[in-house]
């Protein structure tokens, strides 16, 4: 289940007692990202992310099952004056998988060889 906007049930992300506006959070199965308060959550349980994480999880999070380049994932996460290393996107992931997966729950991001990552159920 996917939903971009924040009417329904589950308009009050992270019990703030104010409903956020549409396209200010993010739904994914059980994960919820928060735009404005930079917060994320799965199944309930808060997930402490770094801001380049953040921002590649936002990324994936608004087109989930689109297959991003290395090159996408690196515009969407990093200024364009910054160089980063071939792998760096990789280690990144890594570390964005396994604070998702902290929780229990099962792994949400799929590698595709050679063209990039997604989301998946």
């Amino acid at each position: 289940m996917i939903n971009n906007n924040a009417s329904g049930p589950n308009s009050d992300y992270f019990s703030q007692g104010s409903v956020i506006p549409p396209r200010e959070a993010l739904t994914f199965l059980d994960l919820e990202l928060n735009i404005t308060s930079h917060r994320v959550r799965r199944n309930g349980h808060p997930i402490h992310l770094t801001p380049t994480a953040f921002r590649l999880l936002h990324h994936l999070m608004k087109d989930p099952f689109r297959v991003y380049s290395r090159p996408e994932l690196k515009n969407a996460a990093w200024p364009d004056n910054v160089h980063i290393g071939p792998r760096t996107i990789d280690v990144h992931i890594g570390h964005l998988r396994a604070a998702l997966n902290r929780v229990g729950e099962p792994g949400l991001i799929r590698t595709v060889r050679s063209l990039g990552y997604a989301l998946f159920e």
